[in-house]
Protein backbone atom coordinates (compact mmCIF):
# COMPACT_ATOMS: atom_id res chain seq x y z
CA UNK A 1 0.00 0.00 0.00
CA UNK A 2 1.33 3.39 -0.90
CA UNK A 3 0.73 6.54 1.10
CA UNK A 4 -2.27 8.59 0.01
CA UNK A 5 -1.63 11.35 -2.47
CA UNK A 6 -0.26 14.34 -0.54
CA UNK A 7 -2.81 16.87 0.58
CA UNK A 8 -6.02 15.18 -0.52
CA UNK A 9 -5.99 11.88 1.42
CA UNK A 10 -6.78 9.87 -1.69
CA UNK A 11 -5.80 6.32 -2.59
CA UNK A 12 -5.99 5.46 -6.28
CA UNK A 13 -5.46 2.07 -7.99
CA UNK A 14 -4.00 0.59 -4.82
CA UNK A 15 -4.35 -2.32 -2.41
CA UNK A 16 -5.41 -0.93 0.96
CA UNK A 17 -5.38 -3.01 4.14
CA UNK A 18 -7.82 -1.80 6.78
CA UNK A 19 -5.38 -2.86 9.52
CA UNK A 20 -2.79 -0.43 8.17
CA UNK A 21 -5.24 2.48 8.34
CA UNK A 22 -6.27 1.69 11.90
CA UNK A 23 -2.91 1.31 13.63
CA UNK A 24 -3.38 4.43 15.79
CA UNK A 25 -7.18 4.87 15.81
CA UNK A 26 -10.26 2.62 15.57
CA UNK A 27 -11.69 4.60 12.66
CA UNK A 28 -11.06 5.70 9.10
CA UNK A 29 -11.85 9.37 8.47
CA UNK A 30 -11.69 11.71 5.52
CA UNK A 31 -10.27 9.40 2.84
CA UNK A 32 -11.22 8.84 -0.78
CA UNK A 33 -10.56 5.47 -2.41
CA UNK A 34 -10.70 5.17 -6.20
CA UNK A 35 -10.38 1.80 -7.94
CA UNK A 36 -8.82 0.21 -4.85
CA UNK A 37 -8.91 -3.26 -3.40
CA UNK A 38 -9.90 -2.91 0.27
CA UNK A 39 -8.71 -5.91 2.30
CA UNK A 40 -9.72 -7.12 5.76
CA UNK A 41 -10.47 -9.04 7.76
CA UNK A 42 -12.59 -6.24 9.16
CA UNK A 43 -16.09 -5.04 9.83
CA UNK A 44 -16.64 -1.45 8.71
CA UNK A 45 -19.33 0.52 10.55
CA UNK A 46 -20.47 3.14 8.04
CA UNK A 47 -21.23 5.94 10.47
CA UNK A 48 -21.34 9.34 8.78
CA UNK A 49 -21.20 10.74 5.24
CA UNK A 50 -19.94 7.61 3.47
CA UNK A 51 -20.31 7.27 -0.30
CA UNK A 52 -20.00 3.94 -2.10
CA UNK A 53 -20.40 3.88 -5.88
CA UNK A 54 -19.82 1.00 -8.33
CA UNK A 55 -18.19 -1.20 -5.71
CA UNK A 56 -17.87 -4.99 -5.81
CA UNK A 57 -18.29 -7.25 -2.77
CA UNK A 58 -17.13 -10.85 -2.49
CA UNK A 59 -20.35 -12.12 -0.90
CA UNK A 60 -24.08 -11.52 -0.94
CA UNK A 61 -25.64 -8.93 1.37
CA UNK A 62 -26.83 -11.58 3.86
CA UNK A 63 -23.25 -12.72 4.44
CA UNK A 64 -21.52 -9.36 4.63
CA UNK A 65 -23.99 -7.06 6.40
CA UNK A 66 -24.21 -6.93 10.21
CA UNK A 67 -27.43 -5.13 11.09
CA UNK A 68 -27.33 -2.75 14.06
CA UNK A 69 -30.57 -1.48 15.56
CA UNK A 70 -29.94 2.15 16.57
CA UNK A 71 -32.53 1.93 19.37
CA UNK A 72 -31.51 -1.29 21.11
CA UNK A 73 -27.79 -1.15 20.26
CA UNK A 74 -26.67 2.36 19.30
CA UNK A 75 -22.97 1.65 19.92
CA UNK A 76 -20.96 -1.28 18.56
CA UNK A 77 -17.43 -1.97 19.79
CA UNK A 78 -14.84 -3.76 17.71
CA UNK A 79 -15.97 -2.50 14.31
CA UNK A 80 -13.93 0.09 12.40
CA UNK A 81 -15.87 3.36 12.25
CA UNK A 82 -15.92 5.02 8.83
CA UNK A 83 -16.55 8.78 8.68
CA UNK A 84 -16.57 11.17 5.69
CA UNK A 85 -15.09 8.66 3.23
CA UNK A 86 -15.84 7.84 -0.39
CA UNK A 87 -15.28 4.54 -2.18
CA UNK A 88 -15.48 4.62 -5.99
CA UNK A 89 -15.13 1.44 -8.08
CA UNK A 90 -13.52 -0.45 -5.20
CA UNK A 91 -13.58 -4.15 -4.40
CA UNK A 92 -13.86 -5.43 -0.85
CA UNK A 93 -12.22 -8.67 0.30
CA UNK A 94 -12.89 -10.20 3.74
CA UNK A 95 -14.91 -7.11 4.71
CA UNK A 96 -18.23 -7.00 6.53
CA UNK A 97 -20.35 -3.90 7.01
CA UNK A 98 -22.30 -2.84 10.11
CA UNK A 99 -25.17 -0.38 9.99
CA UNK A 100 -28.85 0.36 10.29
CA UNK A 101 -31.62 -1.48 8.44
CA UNK A 102 -31.91 1.57 6.16
CA UNK A 103 -28.24 1.31 5.26
CA UNK A 104 -28.72 -2.36 4.47
CA UNK A 105 -31.52 -1.47 2.05
CA UNK A 106 -29.32 1.12 0.33
CA UNK A 107 -26.42 -1.33 -0.01
CA UNK A 108 -28.70 -4.12 -1.19
CA UNK A 109 -30.03 -1.90 -3.96
CA UNK A 110 -26.50 -0.97 -5.08
CA UNK A 111 -24.57 -4.20 -4.46
CA UNK A 112 -22.69 -5.81 -7.32
CA UNK A 113 -21.71 -9.43 -6.76
CA UNK A 114 -18.89 -11.03 -8.73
Amino acid sequence: MSEPMTGNREFRDDIVRVATLTVTAPSIEGYTFVNCQIIGPAVLALVDSVTMNNCVYEADINSLFWEVDPVTRPVVFGAVGVFRCAFYSCSFQAIGFAGTPELREQMEAAVINP
